[in-house]
């Protein structure tokens, strides 16, 4: 019995195509869906059963099986899904809508195209990119490993990007320019200029908002990592960055907040910068604007943001360490304090 195990419970999207191939083509006798989120196991997506965790590979028979990495928030959490995958010695699948043209287009394995996306010949297209729903990639551009072009973007004709490049959604990149690995180009923008490695662009023209003081890493020709992607976490260093670090946490749903992990390569986008920067102001009594986020792409920049901002000396500091007082105290006891203040 041939198997396709699709790796990503969040998207829905993927297993719907996977459906559709298997319709047309009758590629896999059972397809099962893999997620490591223990909420989300036992769910069904489609008629399709979240079956278990991605260790459940480690039992399946590289023979009969395939395996559709469907993680694709980020190019980062897609490259270290795809790592995991790869350790357990399975084949990967390509799937590609079967209303898209891939003549003259030369691809690698765990391609995913999705339906009603357009790319033009002489197009190449690196292991583990992702091409969504109306996505438009222009003749003899190159698109390195794990890029992800989200819905509605448009890359024109001969754009080169490097390994790891997000584009987002309703982005444009112009003629001939290049992207730089690992680099992201915010929802909306209009690439007009070449970006650089590990960087990320946002607005119409696009401007560089982000760079990094430590670029992610590139892949190897291997397709191999020198060493673990994100990089090492590195723990809040004041009340300040604490307080941040929560903020974060919560928006983005993400459990562990790093002082220099880059927001983008966390799941970010405008709608969260949004949130962001208004639960800051709010908190920290600032007046940040909407685009600090992207100015400032790491809770050790954004505390630097915040206290440079701050109406009175040492302001900022004083509200982080009431706050974290008070998350420390019985509710009893807060609501007490309340109600003592309020009379």
């Amino acid at each position: 019995m041939t198997r396709l195990y699709v790796c990503g419970a969040g998207n829905s999207e993927g297993v719907r195509l996977a459906l559709r191939i298997n319709r047309e083509h009758a590629r896999w006798d059972r397809i099962i869906v893999l997620d490591d989120d223990a909420a989300k196991q036992g769910r069904s997506i489609l008629g399709v059963e979240v079956a278990g965790s991605f260790a459940m590979l480690a039992h399946a028979g590289p023979e009969l099986t395939e395996v559709a990495n469907l993680v694709a928030r980020t190019t980062a959490k897609r490259w270290a899904a795809r790592r995991k995958i790869e350790s357990y010695g399975l084949p990967f699948a390509t799937l590609i809508s079967p209303n898209v043209d891939m003549a003259g287009v030369a691809f690698g394995k765990d391609v995913i195209v999705y339906q009603n996306a357009t790319v033009g010949p002489e197009v190449s297209l690196g292991e583990g990119t992702v091409v969504f729903m109306g996505g438009i990639v222009g003749h003899e551009s190159r698109l390195g490993r794990c890029c992800v072009v989200a819905p509605n973007a448009v890359i024109n004709a001969r754009v080169h990007l490097e390994d790891g490049v997000y584009v987002g959604t309703n982005a444009t990149i112009l003629p001939e320019v290049k992207v730089g690995s690992w680099a992201t180009i915010g929802a909306g923008s209009v690439v007009i200029q070449d970006v650089p490695a590990g960087a990320t662009a946002m607005g119409v023209p696009a401007e560089i908002l982000i760079a990094p003081q430590r670029k992610p890493e590139a892949l190897h020709s291997s397709g191999k990592a020198s060493r673990e992607f994100p990089e090492e976490y590195a723990g809040p260093t004041n009340s300040v960055e604490e307080v941040i670090a929560a903020i974060w946490s919560k928006v983005l749903g993400v459990e562990r907040v790093g002082i220099f992990d880059n927001f983008f390569n966390l799941g970010g986008n405008s709608l969260c910068a949004v949130e962001l920067t208004s639960r800051l102001n709010n908190i920290f009594q600032v007046t940040l604007p909407q685009h600090s986020i992207f100015q400032a792409g790491t809770v050790a920049k954004l505390s630097q943001l915040v206290i440079a901002n701050e109406k009175r000396p040492g302001q900022s500091e004083k509200i982080a360490r009431l706050l974290k007082k008070v998350e420390d105290m019985p509710v009893e006891e807060v609501r007490r304090m309340l109600e003592g203040r309020r009379r």
